[in-house]
């Protein structure tokens, strides 16, 4: 936690010091409608892939589509996240009614259709990178059931927030008559939604973790992506989608235990 002061609602003011020891730095990310380099971070697109690496499959034997990758080179650092190398999220293209992007509810560490994969260094040299992407195209997959509609280039701030009111540590009771009044008032001012690294997650529903114990083991969020605003991204009816990783794989670079869900409205 950090001793960071934030902007406050007035009428939460009285809770600051409260509020203000679940503070927690996080990085922003806005997005721009812009071509990238491949080994960039971005959302959608073409991989970043070293000649020679596996294209990833899904569960049907045909490649994944790529959600997004994280260059941490072009990321301001945040604590005990990495400072070099790329991490890439894939999920599968070819859905069905139970595995809707990839996720499996049942079983949220299954990457049988989705898949993370981290990159220790980051070629630039394209001429050691794959280029040729044909064998996507010649999927014919169809993008407008595709979260991400286009690639985009990713822009990233640090920031900071406190614990949202969705996330399972929320045990915030104002105790007071117009107790249901102060919670709209920090939904509203304080929860903080919208594309992340780090920090807390947001849900439009409840945090999975909270019902099922192993899962609190979960405690980082690798990225957040939400829906909606300009750049036309979507989960389903307006949703959210999280990967979380356990604080000791993230530090051994262990990306194959990585939790993945998403929820709307």
């Amino acid at each position: 936690m950090t001793n960071i002061k934030i902007k406050i609602p007035e009428e939460l003011e009285k809770y600051r010091a409260d509020i203000e020891k679940t503070v927690v730095p996080y990085i922003k990310i806005e997005t721009l409608k812009a071509d990238t380099k491949l080994y960039n971070s971005k959302f959608g697109g073409y991989p970043y892939l070293p000649i020679g690496a596996e294209h990833p499959l899904d569960l049907y034997g045909n490649p994944m589509l790529l959600l997004a990758q994280i260059n941490y080179e072009e990321m301001p650092h945040l604590d005990d996240m990495p400072t070099k190398g790329m991490l890439q999220f894939f999920i599968t293209a070819t859905s069905d009614k139970d595995d809707v992007y990839g996720v499996d509810f049942e079983e949220p560490t299954n990457q049988e259709n989705f898949r993370v994969v981290y990159h220790k260094e980051v070629i630039t040299d394209e001429s050691k990178l794959i280029t040729n992407f044909g064998y996507l195209k010649d999927m014919n997959y169809d993008y407008g059931e595709f979260p991400v509609p286009e690639e985009m280039s990713l822009v990233f701030k640090q920031d900071y927030e406190p614990v949202p009111t969705a996330d399972y540590r929320f045990e915030y009771g104002f105790n007071e008559e117009n107790d249901d009044k102060l919670f709209d008032i920090y939904v509203d001012e304080l929860d903080v939604d919208g594309h992340k690294v780090g920090g807390y997650a947001y849900f439009t529903q409840d945090d999975p973790r909270g019902h099922i114990e192993e899962l609190k083991e979960y405690e980082v969020l690798l990225l957040q992506i939400d829906s909606g605003g300009e750049d036309e991204i979507m989960f389903g009816d307006m949703g959210i989608a999280n990967f979380f990783i356990k604080p000791s794989d993230l530090k051994n670079l262990n990306f194959k235990n990585v939790m993945y869900t998403w929820d709307c409205c």
